[in-house]
């Protein structure tokens, strides 16, 4: 259940931050079966994925560690009805401080690999703090 919540918010936060995923009828219901899915993914395929890109994550010291989201993330709109990746476009952010640039992706490989970065992001911190 802890991992399922973790997802659902991941989900969220990414859908928050940008655009492009889209829920067939009801949002809630479409999340809900969405972070389902992806977190028995997470349990089932994953770990599959990992045995796969090993080589590569250890010759870059994990930092294509997100390929696994993103391949679940394509598994997952390919098998449901309610969830797909049309898009991305991310807004961007200003401040005194930083600018963070438009970000956009048409349908494909890289909206799949920005959305799983931001879900692999949320789901790592959110998992690190409550260890």
């Amino acid at each position: 259940m802890k991992i399922f919540a973790i997802e659902f918010f991941g989900l969220y936060v990414a859908n928050q931050l940008a655009d492009g995923f889209s829920f067939n009828g009801n949002q809630l219901y479409g999340f809900i079966i969405t972070a389902g899915a992806l977190t028995i993914a997470m349990k089932l395929v994953k770990p599959i994925i990992n045995i796969l890109i090993l080589p590569l994550s250890l010759a870059t010291m994990g930092l294509f560690k997100f390929i696994s989201h993103t391949v679940t993330l394509y598994i997952i709109d390919l098998a449901l009805d309610q969830f797909k990746v049309t898009h991305f476009y991310f807004a961007g952010f200003s401040n005194d401080y930083f600018d963070l640039p438009v970000v956009s992706f048409n349908q494909g490989i890289m909206a799949y690999i920005a959305f799983s970065i931001i879900i692999s992001a949320v789901v790592s911190i959110v998992s690190w703090i409550m260890k």
